[in-house]
């Protein structure tokens, strides 16, 4: 099974991945664990991969764009969309504080895929236009962390231990799995998959206009009063 991570501290995965379990699933080529900085996939000189959010708010939020292009490189996306050729045994997953909470059933389905692809956020969350080219958002418990590489692998290591080979010891893996699934972490996190404080209501930032999605116009008018009004009734 190949998991790609797309994130902007490589080494960090690297590292965690090389040892234990992992490194032994790699060596024995039962797995994969790729990183892909999308820092690389940016245009400007400075390699901006963050900007101010439209509307104002605290903090930075990662752009639409590097992310988009660096799955445009996966064969995962393509001229604004996500690419009808891949996979059905492949998924798109985001490290959201807002998403599904991640326990041993939801591994159980990720260890029958071949690939599953992790996009790991910092600063104060996405571009909500992001969200376009992703398959599901996934949390992992009720803490903030300063992005989302640990979350990223605590869902590589607990998917690939139920790939067959990859534990010695086969029946620790059928205590664990057997009857009920037991839940990891016992509610949905609220910071760390994004770093910072969690934004409720949509973000957005530069460019104003991706591939024909736009920034609501609202939020470009510099309207502070209309803006909060808008902000409440988007919150989720």
């Amino acid at each position: 099974m190949k998991f790609d991570i797309l994130t902007l501290f490589p080494d960090v995965v690297h590292t965690y991945a090389s040892e234990s379990i992992l490194g032994r699933a790699q060596q024995k080529k039962l797995i994969t664990v790729q990183t892909h900085n999308f820092r690389e996939f940016t245009l400007d000189k400075q390699h901006h991969v963050d900007e101010r959010p439209y509307g104002g708010g605290p903090g930075m939020i990662l752009q639409v764009e590097p992310i988009y292009r660096c799955l445009e490189s996966l064969g995962l996306v393509k001229d604004g969309r996500k690419s009808k050729v891949k996979s059905l045994k492949s998924k798109v997953i985001i490290m959201d504080p807002a998403g599904k909470k991640f326990d041993q059933r939801m591994a159980e389905k990720f260890s029958k895929l071949d690939s599953l692809v992790l996009v790991s956020g910092r600063y104060e969350g996405f571009d909500e236009r992001v969200y376009k080219f992703i398959d599901e958002k996934i949390s992992v418990g009720d803490y903030v962390l300063a992005g989302g590489e640990l979350p990223s692998l605590t869902i590589v290591e607990a998917t690939a231990r139920l790939i067959p080979g990859v534990l010695g010891n086969s029946e620790s893996l059928k205590e664990e799995t057997h009857g009920k699934y037991p839940t990891l972490y016992p509610s949905p996190i609220r910071g760390g998959a994004r770093g910072g404080v969690v934004a409720e209501y949509p973000q957005y930032t530069r460019p104003e206009n991706f591939m024909g999605l736009k920034v609501p116009k609202l939020l470009t008018e510099g309207n502070h009063k209309k803006i909060a009004e808008w902000q409440k009734k988007k919150s989720k």
